[in-house]
């Protein structure tokens, strides 16, 4: 069996494995649908005014509602440059909508969890868009947020459809159940390996995009991979689902099998780029952002490989989060203009505040 199928069905994990994986090589997963109303232009070639008209309709239906009386409704005019930028960098709004404001919002209801929120997104690419983001493999989990949300529009919207295409969005890629469904995996051991190139063609086969995890950043930065589902048209949202989970799955595999590979046959270089990693992390005195999650890297690899002790056991995901230039403006409510130098400085603080033990 070759090709797609082979991909989809090899993996020896099966569904029970996905629960111990416990955020380390699938950080976060994140499923989202897009909807448009009908008899509504698109939001590209929309006026500021009927993007306004948009807005409010679509806020008549969650304003006071019982059913979202945990979201907090946000105007993305009125907030500030470091509000648009940690909306941004959380993947809760796009570029665009971080620059060309008018008539744009968002609901968010924030888990117990980092990375656990949902959002509801008005007048981004499309008139609605509605979000779920979870830390680990939990794609089902999202789904089931985002239908449920999607159920109740559907019974006082008519969206925009076509018996052929399926729901109509802004995008043509997105036609048909317009569900997206992406994960972050670090992968540090398949990224340097010599067979990535095999790896991405996988991929590409059935149907996924990879991209590094930064928008912008041609490069990959601290060994973060972004994959998502490229075709929406002709297939079920099940069947979508269910080839992601299966995908992630087979990720996984690929990715542990590498790294037991790397560390028979080169055991005394992986141990030392871990504890140069850790040297660094622990001495340095400014780090920047790229630096760091390089470094952080290569020190979750260790723990992860039992090769280092004496630190504590950090999240990745949560800790790549925290130490961006928006995350620690805001945390330490730095006021005024805040210096490349002083940035890098207090992100070095809080990183060893995090993985060393004795502070």
């Amino acid at each position: 069996m070759t090709g797609r199928n082979f991909y989809l069905l090899e993996s020896k994990t099966g569904e029970k494995r996905s629960g111990n994986n416990k955020n380390k090589i699938i950080l976060n997963s994140r499923v989202r649908l897009a909807r448009n109303l009908a008899d509504h232009k698109f939001v590209n070639i929309s006026s500021g005014p009927e993007k306004n008209i948009i807005l409010k309709e679509i806020r008549k239906y969650i304003d006071d509602v019982k059913f979202f009386n945990d979201f907090r409704f946000y105007s993305i005019k009125n907030l500030g440059k470091i509000q648009r930028d940690l909306l941004f960098k959380d993947f809760m709004i796009s570029p665009e909508a971080a620059n060309k404001m008018q008539g744009k919002g968002l609901f968010i209801r924030s888990g117990q969890k980092w990375g656990d929120s949902s959002i509801i997104m008005i007048n981004q690419e499309d008139h609605l868009r509605i979000q779920s983001i979870r830390p680990g493999l939990n794609i089902l989990e999202a789904y089931k947020e985002v239908i449920g949300i999607e159920r109740y529009f559907e019974r006082k919207i008519n969206f925009a459809f076509d018996k052929n295409l399926g729901f109509l969005t802004a995008s043509p890629l997105n036609l048909g159940t317009a569900l997206k469904v992406s994960v972050i995996a670090h992968l540090p051991v398949l990224a340097i390996s010599p067979k990535v190139a095999d790896f991405v063609k996988k991929l590409n086969q059935v149907g996924c995009l990879i991209n590094g995890y930064f928008v912008g950043h041609s490069e990959i930065i601290g060994n973060l991979f972004k994959i998502s589902n490229q075709v929406t048209l002709g297939k079920s949202e099940g069947a979508i689902i269910e080839e992601m989970q299966a995908i992630c799955l087979n990720i996984i595999d690929d990715e542990k099998a590498a790294r037991i590979k790397l560390k028979e046959s080169d055991p005394l270089g992986i141990k030392d780029n871990i504890y140069r990693s850790f040297g660094l992390l622990k001495y340095a005195k400014i780090l920047s952002y790229e630096e760091s999650l390089e470094l952080l890297s290569i020190l979750r690899l260790g723990l992860d490989l039992d090769i280092i002790d004496g630190i504590n056991d950090f999240d990745y995901f949560d800790i790549m989060g925290k130490i961006s230039d928006s995350h620690i403006i805001s945390d330490l409510e730095m006021s005024g203009r805040v210096t490349d130098d002083e940035l890098d400085s207090a992100r070095a603080d809080l990183i060893r505040k995090k993985i060393l033990k004795e502070i």
